[in-house]
């Protein structure tokens, strides 16, 4: 039996053996209820950072209220549809390539995301749990600001979301886990979101564009997925 060697870990040739059923149906859940909640999690329009005192940051807050609420609702079930979804994948993987790095590179995508997740919905809970209006103007300022960089966060999320799909696509194709456009998909979200880093180094429409689509292409795959899921998971109970 011939060998194929990733990252240094080898990954022998599996049989088409079926995953376990009750991963497809959880990963199936998870992932839809992942892309359900990201278009509850866009941050409303806010004043320029630096260019706004106190009283119109509040003003902001105070109009945007609602939102920022569906916001943070969004965010926290994001974040746990994501950390269910990761443990799935990861488990799909392992089954599938017991011997191969795969798996923990898919833990690690997930969890670095689930981390850039958890502080930008941090950020946004300042907005809702306490009264702005018992705060001193300083303190308003510094929150702001603070919350403006958790949302420049985007570039390690496309990161760390194209190393999740990027991962488990690899090891999908080679263990066939699910159907093989699905993989190439995903491998190719992955190597597009990874060279978007580039525009940190050579500033470039190219660049800008790639991280567009690593942005929006993730925002689209867990709904690819669910339905790649579930259809195979029904295809397995027949």
């Amino acid at each position: 039996m011939s060998t194929t060697t990733i990252a240094g870990a080898d990954v022998a040739p599996v049989a088409p053996t079926a995953p376990a059923r009750a991963g497809l149906g959880v990963a199936a859940g998870a992932a839809l209820a992942l892309f359900v909640s990201m278009f509850g999690t866009w941050t409303p329009q806010s004043p320029e950072v630096g260019n706004t005192d106190a009283a119109a940051i509040r003003d902001w807050a105070v109009g945007a209220a609602s939102t920022l609420q569906l916001n943070a609702f969004a965010g926290g079930l994001s974040l746990v549809a994501l950390l269910v979804l990761t443990s799935a994948l990861a488990g799909l993987v392992r089954q599938a390539a017991p011997n191969s790095v795969l798996g923990g590179l898919t833990l690690l995508g997930g969890g670095l995301l689930a981390t850039v997740n958890t502080v930008v919905t941090g950020f946004t809970l300042l907005w809702v749990l306490p009264d702005l209006k018992t705060l001193d103007d300083a303190t308003v300022q510094t929150w702001y600001a603070a919350a403006h960089l958790g949302q420049m966060l985007g570039e390690v999320a496309v990161l760390a979301q194209s190393l999740l799909m990027g991962a488990f696509s690899l090891a999908a194709l080679r263990g066939r886990i699910v159907a093989r456009w699905l993989c190439w998909l995903g491998i190719v979200l992955a190597a597009v979101g990874f060279s978007s880093v580039l525009a940190l180094v050579v500033p470039s429409p190219v660049f800008d564009t790639a991280w567009l689509v690593g942005l929006y292409g993730w925002m689209l795959w867990p709904l690819l997925a669910s339905v790649t899921f579930a259809v195979r998971l029904r295809r397995l109970q027949r």
